[in-house]
């Protein structure tokens, strides 16, 4: 079983244990979009369906199971039990992969009732049509807010519809997901249960040493510096080196090291703990194969000297187990290995920086943050940028720590622009408080698409909305902020969230929402299940 498939399993019955019917549903219906093949999910989901009083989508899922094992027993028992079962309904469904499905069996194993008539639906569009034409939209929508709270699915519902209209898969998609959220919301709610969370969850107790070995123990990254404080704080005894001495240094348990490649030295040392048998997880949190030689990195970690080159398939050929922050990436490793793991990047709560009120300002700050190898990027929407500024008097442009992008909008007005110099990476939430939009435009190059949503998770936990280019990670990850589609975008995009106040604080909050599941302390308890799995695997 592949390492990542393992985890979500396992996270997906801690969910059932508990009894968060949600949470596991929605863990298991991804995991079949995943790995459609996978018996023991589609015999989970089978169940989930036989538990709702569906026999017949029940059995249709069972005999797929069967295919796949035409010996097994049980499955044959589960197909009896069934075929017992009157459906209550007489609506066969399709296997829950798909959002409105998850949400339908939701409603029959929880009770709910969230079911939007034509008539709500119908009165959703009167109620918008009153608000959209009246001359205050403002006092007509504090007069109803009871009714539009009851009304929200329909007038989801009704946004839907449209979108489908106007030919929007991906919006229908989204809303898909907001009404499924609400039901969930509403589900907690009548229960007196507050909306789950994975903090709760408790970590695996892992008694052994970790080493971290680290190519530049001066210039440890924030992803190892993070990962560290969460291992600590869980209780794990932790040691960090730039080296390993067989004979002088104690054996440890399972050892961690990051971009090993970047000092060839470590070499020696990743051999001698391979050689007495140390698990070993090497974490790459770039995307070093695609690395074009145009990043200010690729110098001094790219792959284009042979040395580094040697070490790094030599590092990965030494692992129990390689880690990396985007799923693409992870996609590019399966061809150097076969066990690679999604370990995405996070921030941690301790960092007060994350929480801080900004101080407050009287301009709209739009924001960018880039290296070098992204200055194309910006100039891929700069003369947008400089429209929008010179539209709109109330704003500014803001430029963190790179000096060249800042000057390509010195025809700006000195008070109409404002650089903000590199900091050390736990100041970087500061820099993200002095931006009201920021915006991340990349060209759809290879190691643009290989990135991970680091940057729209960490706008997230600052409430900060964005507008960004649709690469793969930045789709899935979606929340507190807008995708641009095309060029045209940028600018009717920005033109938006400049306008509205209201909408900029809308999706600040879902991404602060969203953030949270990123917090150190859910993702320390994902490396402890990759570190339990490396260190019991022979």
């Amino acid at each position: 079983m592949q390492p990542e498939l393992k985890v979500r399993k396992i996270l997906g019955k801690t969910y059932l244990n508990e009894n968060r019917l949600a949470d596991a549903l929605d863990i298991f219906s991804k995991i079949l979009v995943d790995y459609p093949d996978d018996l023991e999910t589609i015999q989970i989901l089978g169940n989930f369906y036989l538990a709702s009083g569906d026999g017949k989508t029940a059995k249709n899922i069972y005999l797929q199971a069967q295919k796949l094992d035409p010996e097994n027993k049980a499955i044959q028992h589960q197909i009896g039990l069934a075929e017992e079962i009157e459906d209550v309904d007489g609506v066969e469904e399709s296997i829950p992969t798909d959002l409105p499905a998850v949400a339908r069996l939701l409603q029959r194993l929880t009770g709910s009732k969230q079911v939007i008539s034509e008539n709500d639906v119908m009165r959703a569009a009167l109620l918008l049509e009153k608000i959209i034409t009246s001359d205050s939209p403002a006092d007509l929508v504090s007069k109803h807010l009871d009714e539009i709270d009851e009304l929200l699915p329909a007038l989801i519902e009704l946004n839907i519809r449209q979108a489908r209209v106007d030919g929007r898969p991906d919006l229908v998609e989204s809303l898909r997901g907001l009404q499924v959220n609400i039901d969930y919301q509403l589900e907690a709610r009548e229960s007196g249960k507050p909306a789950s969370n994975n903090s709760d969850l408790p970590p695996i107790q892992f008694a052994g040493s970790i080493f971290l070995l680290l190519p530049d123990a001066e210039k440890k990254s924030n992803r190892m510096t993070l990962l560290k404080s969460a291992l600590e704080s869980f209780g794990c005894r932790v040691t960090e080196k730039g080296e390993y001495v067989s004979g002088r240094d104690a054996r440890p348990d399972v050892v961690i090291t990051s971009n090993p490649h970047t000092n060839p030295m470590l070499l020696e040392s990743l051999s001698a703990l391979s050689v007495e048998g140390a698990p070993i997880i090497v974490d790459l949190d770039t995307d070093f194969e695609k690395q074009p030689a145009s990043h200010p990195e690729y110098n001094s970690k790219g792959l284009g000297n042979q040395t580094r080159s040697n070490a790094y398939t030599s590092a990965i050929s030494m692992a129990r187990m390689v880690s990396a922050p985007s799923e693409d990436q992870v996609a590019s490793l399966k061809n150097s290995t076969e066990n690679a793991c999604v370990l995405p990047d996070g921030w941690s709560q301790q960092n007060k920086l994350w929480s801080k009120s900004p101080n407050p300002r009287k301009t709209i700050n739009i924001g960018w943050a880039g290296t070098n190898g992204q200055l194309e990027d910006l100039l891929f929407i700069r003369r947008f940028i400089v429209r929008v500024v010179r539209e709109f008097s109330n704003t500014r442009v803001v430029i963190i720590g790179n000096p060249q992008a800042y000057r390509l909008f010195e025809n700006l007005p000195e008070k109409r622009r404002m650089y903000l110099p590199v900091v050390a990476h736990e100041e970087f939430p500061y820099l993200l408080s002095q931006i009201d939009i920021l915006l991340v435009p990349l060209r759809t190059v290879p190691f643009n698409t290989s990135l991970p949503d680091t940057i729209l998770m960490e706008a997230g936990a600052r409430g900060v909305p964005w507008i960004a280019s649709p690469i793969a990670s930045f789709r899935r990850w979606q929340a507190g902020g807008i995708i641009s589609e095309s060029l045209d975008e940028w600018h009717l995009n920005l033109r938006h969230l400049i306008m509205d106040e209201e909408y900029r604080r809308s999706l600040g909050e879902a991404g602060k929402q969203a953030a949270r599941s990123r917090e150190m302390n859910n993702l320390g308890k994902l490396w402890l299940e990759i570190i339990k799995q490396v260190t019991d695997t022979k």
